[in-house]
């Protein structure tokens, strides 16, 4: 299955030099990545009658067909399910063709002060998603003065509130970044990843809405524009899901704790999981929206299992599960936990034999 998104991807406009560039400049970015251990924002969010704290990781690295690195943010907007927007965002969504397993949408494109930001590609699973953006100059001419950063992705950020959000979506957690795959043409690349928790079970299908406000440089010194205008578009959530459905009901070793998984499921991209915990925070009240030291510790406790993916050849993979997002609600003398991990670089399904939580293997069907 890598194999076949790898192959899709080559087609998104990135030569192999440009391959080549990418992959050296950002090779230095993924161990970086590794070695930082964020702390993660805590927000909440209504689901039925219990209260869900979510915990989205603060820095998430994203590999994408060659490898691609950034930085991070969290969203915990609720789009309505309806086309309340529509009239905002200009009629009907723009329809996505599926090739080769990635989503292309069609006609997600919008112009603004001799700038296009194009939706050029999605992919994914029920709960995670990877978006490409391109963002051409209209003149043809290459963004000049901005330089990419030792890790390889620029400088560079749309002003407050841009990005995606998808209908259904509860809220979620991920990163975005900017990089330049060919730095002497007219296009430069913008990635949003997210993993999220949707209120149909699955994204696909949905609509998602894309909103950016002006484009700006960063330095020490601040931040000046680059460009200003106003990019708003939306298309159709398409692409096949390939998550491969894991059994549940096994009990596991939480931090401590016992746990019991309720469900998982494994992609090319991502692992998700969804468990009770036998116990129940000792979540305090907080004054800032920052996390204290005690209710970080909380977090880790409930939503930090250790993980293992194991490959059929031998090797194993071990998840850092600190740095990714998820979720818990509490059930009087339980917790409910939700964890979306997304893999730095894709997997191939086939290759599992078994996936590990907790002290306990899962063998894949």
């Amino acid at each position: 299955m890598d194999r076949e998104y790898n192959e899709a991807m080559d087609d998104l406009r990135f030569s192999p030099a440009a391959k080549e560039r990418m992959a050296a400049r950002l090779a230095a970015a993924q161990e970086q990545a590794r070695a930082v251990r964020p702390q993660p924002d805590v927000h909440a969010a209504r689901g039925g009658k219990r209260r869900w704290r979510f915990a989205a990781a603060a820095a998430t690295t994203v590999v994408l067909a060659v490898g691609l690195a950034g930085g991070a943010y969290a969203s915990g907007a609720l789009m309505g399910v309806g086309n309340v927007m529509d009239d905002l965002f200009g009629g009907p969504p723009a329809q996505t063709e599926v090739v080769g397993k990635i989503g292309r949408p069609l006609g997600a494109s919008a112009t603004s002060n001799g700038v296009t930001v194009t939706a050029e590609a999605i992919i994914g699973d029920r709960a995670n998603y990877t978006i490409v953006f391109s963002v051409a100059k209209d003149d043809g001419t290459p963004f000049e003065g901005v330089e990419a950063l030792d890790n390889g992705t620029l400088p560079l950020g749309f002003g407050e509130g841009a990005g995606v959000h998808v209908d259904g979506v509860t809220t979620g957690g991920g990163s975005s970044h900017f990089y330049d795959a060919d730095p002497s043409d007219n296009v430069i690349q913008y990635v949003e990843q997210m993993s999220v928790t949707s209120t149909g079970g699955s994204i696909i299908g949905n609509t998602a809405r894309a909103s950016f406000q002006n484009l700006y440089r960063y330095s020490d010194g601040g931040r000046e524009a680059v460009v200003e205008g106003t990019w708003d578009m939306k298309f159709v959530v398409d692409y096949e899901d390939t998550s491969v459905d894991l059994p549940a009901g096994q009990p596991f070793e939480l931090n401590g704790m016992g746990a019991t998984l309720d469900s998982a499921s494994i992609s090319p991209i991502a692992l998700t999981l969804e468990y009770t915990a036998d116990g129940a925070m000792d979540w305090l009240e907080q004054g800032s929206g920052r996390l204290s030291e005690h209710n970080g510790s909380e977090v880790d406790r409930f939503l930090n299992p250790s993980i293992t993916v194991n490959m059929k050849d031998g090797t194993v993979l071990e998840i850092d599960a600190s740095k990714h997002s998820g979720g818990t609600r509490e059930n009087g003398s339980t917790t409910a936990c939700h964890k979306n991990i997304v893999f730095e670089e894709f997997l191939n399904t086939d290759d599992v034999a078994s996936v590990t939580i907790g002290g306990t293997e899962i063998a894949l069907p």
